[in-house]
């Protein structure tokens, strides 16, 4: 795997780790005020309902069943994803979860991934910079629209994470963007990132070495 060793520097990991800090602290924030504020309200509704519906006929109380049951699915839909951080996540549940929740869906329609992050595994605070990597990376190539599919390795080793993330941009974009070679460029070469274009199939690798720093698992 072709790599640039860690030419980004400590500087520019830190602000990858503080973005996906950023993205917990809000996660976090929105499921307090969602938990205090309507699945509380919610709850008293159905309490409130179940009460009304002892009292009616049997026809009507069976109407407002399938209410109650609407209401618990829109609850549960609701609710957000634990954290990729949580405790008893090792390291490969808690990439695939992070991938899932701020990638997959959401920057590419569609990403495939292969890992090999068993032995040595990366720490928490390597996880979030990949993430964050990945995510500037997929956000530069089309800031507006999700990218068609793209296809994510990453291989833990003793000396780091290798990263390779390969992107096929949309069909509507057009083969040789030079707009979108200049928004990733600067991009790329602040983390450190090896990028190769290929105008005839419009797609673009990064491959990038995140170097081993400490070894504490504590959440970003």
């Amino acid at each position: 795997m072709s790599v640039r060793g860690d030419e980004g520097g400590p500087q520019s990991r830190e602000l990858l780790r503080l973005l996906v800090a950023l993205q917990e602290r809000g996660q976090r924030a929105l499921a307090t005020h969602l938990h205090d504020g309507p699945m509380q309200e919610f709850t008293a509704i159905l309490l409130e309902l179940a009460s009304v519906r002892r009292r009616l006929p049997d026809d009507l109380a069976e109407r407002l069943v399938a209410i109650e049951e609407r209401l618990r699915a829109t609850t549960l839909a609701l609710q957000l994803p634990p954290s990729a951080f949580r405790l008893g996540n090792d390291a490969r549940h808690a990439l695939i979860s992070g991938l899932a929740q701020r990638v997959d869906g959401l920057l590419v329609d569609r990403l495939d991934t292969e890992l090999h992050v068993e032995e040595d595994p990366p720490t928490y605070e390597e996880i979030a910079v990949a993430l964050a990597a990945v995510q500037v990376l997929l956000l530069a190539s089309n800031p507006i629209n999700a990218g068609e599919q793209a296809w994510l390795s990453a291989r833990s080793r003793p000396g780091g994470l290798d990263l390779c993330l390969r992107m096929h941009p949309s069909g509507h974009e057009l083969p040789a963007d030079e707009a979108r070679a200049a928004r990733l460029r600067p991009v790329a070469d602040l983390i450190g990132a090896d990028l190769r274009h290929d105008a005839e199939s419009a797609s673009w690798t990064a491959t990038i070495h995140l170097g081993r720093l400490g070894r504490s698992t504590s959440s970003p």
